[in-house]
Parts: C-alpha cells; structure tokens; sequence
C-alpha cells in the first residue's frame, strides 16, 4: 500500500502481532520444552530396555553371533513408547489455564473492568496500582508524576515532593524540596524503584 492510509494501516498490523509473550506464556513455553525432553528421553529408555525382546542373539567363542531381529515385536514395543508419550502429555493444562484466566476476568468484569485479552488477566494479578489516561479527549499522549509521596520521619507523617515537567524529556523539569544531602531509607526506596522497576524508554524520531 502505497498511500498514506496504507502505511497507517501496516504499522497498525505490525504493532498487534508484534506483541511480547506474557510472563505465564513464558513459563508455560519454558515448561512444555523441559517436558518434551524428559518424555522423549524416558520413552527411548523404554524402547532400548525391550531392545531384549526383538533383537536377540548368541555367544559363540564368547562373542555374540547369529542375530535375530523381530520387526513385528520391535513395531509393537516402538507403539509402547509412543502411547507412553501420548499419555504422558498433558493435554487438559491449556483448558485449565484458560479457564482460570476466564474466570479472572469474570471477576473483574463484576467490578467494571472490562478485560479485551484473556493473557492481561495474569499480569494484572500483582498490579496494585493503575496509572490511566483521560479517554475521548485531545492529549499529548505524554503521561507525567505531578507528586511523589513518601512516609517522614514518623510513620504517622507523610512528606509530598511536587514535580514539574510535562513531557518525556529528562531534562524537563526537577522535583522541588528534594533532599540535595543523603537520602534517607524511604527516599532511597523511592528512588529505587523509579531507576529499577519499569521498562520505559525514549525513542528519539524526526
């Protein structure tokens, strides 16, 4: 598509399908190809023990002579192996899943939350705070802290740090009344989990 509308229309395809696999799709992935492994290997074991039943042979001088192989008992001990694997898959684990995931957003659906995808649910499960936009009006699309809270000296105290800055650009703005000495522990705490817990960034475009 050579027109403006296209190129809109091919970002927005690229941006769907190129989405980031969930924590539990991750484990669930990681899961599957340490069991896949484990039954492929317990089911050759299982072959190569009956190897005795369909290859046999005798000793002469010490040494094994005269083999005789059985097609038929080797095809059937192989089928043995194969329905050992069969069964050994866990085939109910991807109904289970969805079923709880379902059941999470039924929950949250009670609560007016409305869940478009099943796989959000997970992640939403240790989500404590939310942090949204206003919806149907004109915004810069640049979500900004306008304060932080921390806890004072007593626990019963609470200190408030306004932050100015509007925009994405780090050199935007400054927090007033922040300590310029040592940070006490609850300032530290804060200050760790804005540099350590979160995955944003800024893109420079023309």
């Amino acid at each position: 598509m050579e027109t403006e509308i296209g190129k809109v229309h091919n970002q927005i395809q690229e941006a769907s399908q190129s989405e980031e696999d969930t924590p539990l799709k991750k484990k669930l992935n990681e899961f599957g190809e340490r069991l896949t492994m484990m039954i492929g290997l317990i089911c050759i074991l299982v072959w190569l023990i009956n190897v005795k039943y369909f290859l046999t042979w005798e000793y002469v001088n010490g040494w094994p002579a005269n083999f005789k192989f059985s097609f038929e008992k080797c095809t059937y001990y192989f089928e043995i192996a194969v329905a050992l694997a069969v069964a050994a898959i866990p085939e109910g684990l991807p109904a289970v899943i969805t079923t709880c995931l379902a059941l999470g957003t039924r929950k949250m659906a009670q609560k007016n939350a409305l869940v478009r995808k099943l796989p959000s649910v997970e992640t939403l499960g240790c989500t404590t705070v939310i942090c949204s936009d206003k919806t149907g009006t004109l915004t810069t699309n640049q979500m900004a802290v306008s304060k932080l809270v921390a806890i004072g000296p007593n626990v019963d105290a609470l200190r408030a740090f306004k932050v100015e800055g509007t925009t994405y650009n780090p050199n935007d703005g400054q927090i007033e009344n922040w300590p310029a000495g040592r940070l006490d522990a609850n300032l530290q705490m804060i200050a760790k989990i804005a540099a350590v817990c979160n995955d944003a960034g800024v893109s420079q475009s023309e």
